[in-house]
């Protein structure tokens, strides 16, 4: 199927490694010029040169999305080089693993620390991205949540030593977000949807993996087994298998398609959500 993508514009934000390289490959090798950006300047630059590779435009900001002036710099930058912005995946995120267990023992800053790192990047970028599109006739804005909007693991189940409320309260929000932009901007063109992954092996993972291991006194070719059985479809996700629903979600032929949560989750969730 052709998505329609080629010679399109497409901001990605966190695409320096992990999903958001993933995702921003996957636009490229559709035809799609890209934007990417990152607070790791030299991985940010080695994977524009990879995108590069497929033969299209990409240019990298260094930026800090925690704030509205990095922000501004990418999306008002991105506007300034490519002419328009036809996509934005909201894909940055703040790293929340040290996050205690117990939620008594946590720190508001701590418990906030995906709504800051997170929503509010998220929710900054899609109101900057959205008079550049309404002057384009229209957009696509996916955001990249996780499904601990929708499950609280206990136990084994955890991939990452912290408490999961963080993600949780991160995610969530961003659904609420959707939903209310989605209402606001549907007129103009504009679909506005969330996906939620579930567990991915990006970079991170052999990580948790170790650290899990570590702390479990085991292998980790044992915690990663464990990790694998959680899913019904025997292992834990890879950015590919997350790219196909985003590019179509991304494409001038998903118009129809706003306001959706959508969960990548290989089985895993156990409610039934309609």
């Amino acid at each position: 199927m052709d998505l329609k993508l080629k010679d399109t514009t497409v901001v990605v934000t966190g695409a320096s490694r992990g999903l958001g390289r993933d995702l921003a490959l996957a636009f490229a090798a559709e035809g799609a010029n890209l934007m990417i950006c990152a607070r790791d300047g030299a991985k940010l630059e080695a994977t524009a040169a990879e995108i590069r590779q497929a033969g299209v435009r990409c240019v990298a900001v260094v930026a800090d999305l925690k704030t509205g002036d990095g922000c501004r710099a990418v999306i008002e930058g991105a506007a300034r080089e490519f002419g328009r912005i036809d996509v934005l995946v909201n894909n940055a995120t703040a790293n929340v693993d040290s996050t205690p267990k117990k939620v008594e023992d946590a720190t508001d800053e701590q418990v906030l620390a995906r709504i800051h790192g997170k929503t509010m990047p998220a929710i900054r970028c899609s109101r900057l991205v959205l008079p550049h599109m309404r002057k384009a006739g229209g957009g696509r804005i996916v955001l990249i949540g996780g499904t601990a909007a929708r499950t609280v693991q206990r136990g084994d189940e955890i991939m990452n030593p912290g408490s999961t409320l963080p993600q949780g309260l991160g995610n969530a929000a961003l659904s609420v977000f959707a939903r209310q932009l989605s209402e606001e901007s549907a007129a103009y063109g504009i679909t506005v949807n969330v996906v939620h992954p579930h567990s991915v092996d990006t970079g991170r993972f052999k990580d948790h993996v170790a650290a899990r291991a570590k702390q479990l006194g085991e292998t980790p070719d044992q915690v990663e087994a464990r990790f694998n059985s959680f899913v019904p479809t025997g292992r834990v996700l890879y950015g590919a298998d997350i790219a196909p629903l985003v590019l179509l979600l991304a494409s001038p032929l998903s118009g129809q398609i706003t306001a959706q949560a959508i969960a990548v989750d290989g089985g895993a969730l156990r409610a039934i959500n309609y």
